[in-house]
């Protein structure tokens, strides 16, 4: 195996190491000025926006006013966007929307091939139902 030189300022990016960085670099808001589709979502920029830019600070946020239903687009380090259409949705459900994105990789939702087994015994053993206290056993 030759010999190499360690090349100065050049880091390999470890996410987690060191620092973490969200994987999600743009969120997007898109609604009706006018629309009743938009009324949550015209709430929810009126009341949360600047919270939610202030909380994260690494995250781009986009509004836009074009016709249409109210969608917010989230874009991810690894070019991949994901939309969410909030729909006559509440200030409240689009906030959980918002923090679904924020949160999400970008990676697309794959089925597992092989499920997961353990090597390892449970510490607690097997449940069955005849553990519980008989007091505490449902009857049916």
């Amino acid at each position: 195996m030759p010999v190499q030189a360690v090349r100065r300022g050049i880091s390999v990016v470890r996410n987690g190491v060191g620092a973490f960085v969200l994987p999600c670099k743009k969120l997007t808001f898109r609604y009706c000025n006018w629309g009743g589709s938009s009324v949550g979502m015209r709430k929810y920029l009126h009341e949360n926006l600047q919270k939610l830019s202030a909380a994260n600070p690494g995250i781009e946020m986009e509004v836009e006013v074009k016709k249409g239903h109210p969608i917010i687009t989230g874009d991810y380090m690894n070019g991949r966007q994901k939309v969410i259409c909030v729909r006559n949705m509440k200030p409240h459900e689009i906030e959980q929307k918002v923090k679904i994105l924020r949160d999400a990789s970008g990676q697309k939702l794959r089925r597992m091939k092989h499920p997961v087994y353990s090597t390892n015994q449970s510490p607690r053993g097997i449940w069955s139902p005849f553990h519980v206290l008989e007091q505490y056993r449902y009857k049916v």
